[in-house]
């Protein structure tokens, strides 16, 4: 155990000298599994995106099993320092998390660089995406109320309807939706502060990781604004070199016309000299000829339309003289 307490405290000072010098772009998460006892955590240092881990976290038998008779997963996250730094290694570091440090040797994984753990409405959407669950961020007396409910046997255990009156006052419909939200909930996210009570926090984990109603319990702080505003400039940079690789790429194809163009301004130099015209002389002859005979022919029926006949003939002509 001493071994394993200098261990704790010498992987805080160093994640806290990172966060120090600015060297983690992420945050840290330790995960405990239900039946899982392995002889150390696996701790993994490589790059995870929040929906991965939860996937990897939720999407098992022992998760499926559970989330029909408990939780499948509870998820605590600790807010950022009034300074804006990452609460969870401070916390851990100044000695406020004895029954954490304890648990540690414990967890079934730590992972040191989780990206994407922005706010608790970012990860409960990764949640829903990864599971398919119904996924509700709650306080810390939601979730010992959650807890302590679902600890009761089905016989004591009381009803949405039935919490309609609760010590002589009724409850609103707000407040009772909210309650059927966490009744049904698979997964609950806990949102914690600096300003809560620190024992109460350490209390609330270590009870999570001893309930046996409960599957998995993720331990993850919120991303520093230091690391947020670092990555947001990364992704403004990338977008920036995107933007450079398909202008590079626009110029190239300018620069490939522009050779096509050139080649055909060399062919057009070879050509110089030859002139093309729509007809040649004969094809011109043919066609004036085709219009005089058409006009001659046309002015000839019409003369020879005009010639007329007398309409009437006699078998006796009249006398001479007569022949007016």
């Amino acid at each position: 155990f001493f071994f394993l307490d200098l261990t704790m405290k010498y992987l805080l000072s160093v994640a806290t000298a990172a966060l120090s010098i600015g060297l983690t772009t992420a945050a840290p998460a330790i995960v405990w599994k239900a039946g899982s006892s392995p002889a150390s955590p696996s701790h993994i240092s490589e790059q995870i995106d929040t929906l991965s881990l939860l996937d990897a976290t939720l999407n098992n038998d022992d998760s499926a099993a559970a989330s029909s008779t408990g939780l499948s997963a509870v998820i605590f996250l600790v807010g950022r320092d009034a300074d804006g730094s990452e609460g969870l290694v401070s916390m851990a570091s100044s000695g406020k998390l004895p029954g954490v440090q304890e648990k540690h040797a414990h967890a079934d994984s730590i992972h040191y660089h989780v990206d994407g753990v922005e706010s608790s409405r970012t990860v409960a959407k990764d949640a829903r995406l990864s599971g398919g669950m119904n996924v509700v961020e709650v306080a810390l007396d939601e979730f010992h109320r959650k807890l302590a409910s679902l600890a009761q046997s089905d016989q004591e255990e009381e009803s949405v309807e039935d919490a309609a009156v609760e010590g002589g006052r009724k409850v609103n419909k707000v407040e009772q939706k909210r309650r059927r939200a966490i009744s049904e909930a698979d997964v609950l996210i806990v949102s914690v502060t600096d300003k809560d009570n620190a024992a109460a926090i350490d209390s609330s984990i270590v009870k999570a990781i001893d309930s046996k109603v409960v599957q998995n319990v993720i331990l993850s702080s919120i991303r520093s604004t230091d690391e947020v505003k670092r990555s947001r400039r990364m992704a403004v940079v990338d977008k920036m070199n995107k933007s450079a690789r398909s202008a590079s790429a626009g110029r190239r194809r300018r620069l490939d016309e522009d050779n096509e163009n050139n080649n055909d301004d060399g062919n057009q130099q070879q050509e110089e000299g030859v002139y093309y015209v729509n007809m040649t002389p004969n094809i011109l002859a043919g066609i004036l000829f085709f219009f005089m005979f058409v006009m001659v022919t046309h002015l000839g029926l019409s003369c020879m339309n005009m010639i007329e006949g007398q309409d009437v003939y006699v078998k006796k002509l009249p006398a001479i003289g007569r022949e007016v």
